[in-house]
Order: C-alpha cells, then sequence, then structure tokens
C-alpha cells in the first residue's frame, strides 16, 4: 500500500497502540497529520518519527474527557488544517470494573466520556465541515466487544456498543453529502495495553498487520469492518447464540477471570 488518498487526518488517541500505528504509516506515504492524545512526550516522539518518514505531524496535548479543552483542540486542529479528508475516533479505555469496587463509579464515567463522549463528539464536530464540503470520511474504532455484554467489561461493552449504533446512524445522515462513514471494530491487537493482560486472547494480531488492514479498509470504503476474520466469525455466531446458552458460556469460561478481577484491562492502563 503506497498511495494514500487521505492528505489531511486527525487521529485522537494517537500517541499509543493503534492510533500511533496508523499515524506512522500514514505519515511515510506523506500524509498531514493532526495528533490529539494525553501524552505530551509521546506524542512528540512521534511526531518525530513521522516528520523523518516524510510525512507532516502536529500535536495536540489533550485530555479528551475534559469536554472544554477537547472542543477547544478540535476547533484548533480544523482551523491549522482547513479541513480533513479523514478523521478517526479513536481515543478509548478498557479500565477495570470489579465487584466489590470502590471505585468502579469512577472507572465507569471515565469510560463513558472517553470512548463515548469524546468519539461521538469528535465525529459530530467535523460532520459539520465535511458536510459543508461535501467531501470526508469519518472513522470510529469500535470493538467486538460491543456486540455483546463482555464479563466485567460491563462501561466498556456499553460504550462500544453505543458507538456501533451511534456510527450506523450516522451514516444515514451524511451520506447523502457524499460522506464516508467506517466503523472499525478490532479482535485482540498487540499493544503496551494488551501486553499487561494475563489472560487468553485468541486471534491476537500484531499491530502494523492491524493498521494495513484498517487502512485497507478506508482505501475501499468498507462501512463496517471486524477483524481478524476469525474473531469476525465467531462475533457473528456468538451474536446469533441464543440467551440462555451465551450465559452459560460466559458463566463458565469467564467466571473464574472475573471473581479473581482478571477479566479485564488493569486500571493501571492509561486512557488512549
Amino acid at each position: 500500500m503506497t498511495d494514500n488518498k487521505f492528505k489531511n487526518i486527525l487521529i485522537t488517541g494517537a500517541s499509543t497502540g493503534i492510533g500511533r500505528q496508523l499515524a506512522l504509516d500514514y505519515g511515510k506515504v506523506g500524509a498531514k497529520l493532526w495528533l490529539l492524545a494525553r501524552s505530551e512526550q509521546n506524542l512528540r516522539t512521534l511526531a518525530t518519527e513521522i516528520n523523518a518518514s516524510g510525512g507532516e505531524a502536529h500535536i495536540l496535548v489533550c485530555d479528551a474527557t475534559i469536554e472544554k479543552d477537547f472542543l477547544e483542540s478540535l476547533n484548533t486542529a480544523q482551523v491549522e488544517s482547513t479541513g480533513f479528508d479523514l478523521v478517526i475516533a479513536n481515543a478509548g479505555w478498557g479500565g477495570k470494573m470489579s465487584y466489590p469496587g470502590e471505585k468502579n463509579i469512577e472507572v465507569l464515567n471515565r469510560i463513558i466520556d472517553l470512548n463515548l463522549r469524546a468519539a461521538t463528539q469528535t465525529l459530530e464536530f467535523f460532520a459539520r465541515y465535511m458536510v459543508e464540503a461535501r467531501k470526508g470520511h469519518l472513522v470510529g474504532v469500535s470493538s467486538i466487544a460491543g456486540f455483546r455484554g463482555i464479563p466485567s467489561g460491563a462501561a466498556y461493552s456499553a460504550t462500544k456498543a453505543g458507538l456501533i449504533s451511534y456510527l450506523e446512524s450516522l451514516r444515514f445522515s451524511v451520506q447523502p453529502f457524499g460522506i464516508h462513514v467506517t466503523d472499525i471494530r478490532p479482535g485482540w491487537v498487540r499493544t503496551h495495553l494488551t501486553d499487561q493482560n494475563n489472560f487468553p486472547m485468541p486471534f491476537l494480531m500484531d499491530v502494523d498487520r492491524a493498521s494495513y488492514k484498517i487502512r485497507r479498509a478506508l482505501d475501499r470504503g468498507r462501512k463496517r469492518f471486524t477483524f481478524p476474520w476469525q474473531m469476525a466469525i465467531l462475533v457473528h455466531l456468538i451474536t446469533a447464540m441464543p440467551d440462555f446458552i451465551y450465559d452459560w458460556l460466559g458463566t463458565k469460561l469467564y467466571g473464574k477471570l472475573v471473581v479473581l478481577g482478571r477479566g479485564a484491562k488493569s486500571l493501571k492502563n492509561n486512557p488512549g
């Protein structure tokens, strides 16, 4: 994949994981990138790599859960870029909710703020300008966890399910104006976050391979893209599974992990 039809790109959650790899790969084909995340050090390191590879990087240091600062950063990006061809709402956090848990409300609020509010606000903010220009591509990174509730991941599953529904509705709203909307639904991808997990992650994929697949899906104008393909098949089977069977599997396969507090990402993981 050597060509790039996207010249001006914004990526949230760009300092680590999938967001970082997408930024690096788009930079290699000469894109101008606006990169938003909390870690200034990580963003500056990433920008240096992108600029050295032939791209152009602009950094936006911002905590997406602080609404005022976040919207100001999005506006700065719009003004500086004069308009985006591609916007990827990628920032997200798995968090951990345990029972009983003293921090569950705190974790819940942060997951909702980052995974759902910030993601949908990103897409709504730039949808306005894309509709006016009658061109552009909006992308939300949801998850296979949005198809059904996963044990110990109530908030995460809920926010990803909400994002999936939002992206579907958004597509109908902006499609008449020539705007593309893509829902990216990753399975397990090897990042510094998943490296901390101590439970099985079937069909785990390296992040560079994930980036390639996402970029190819966007080039092809896919409306929805679940990967890897093995996980896509499995998820569709689970979605169609009768409730009583899924309840039984959830209890048997994940029950011990939930009780031990091992069934979700650690609180030490920083939001992307």
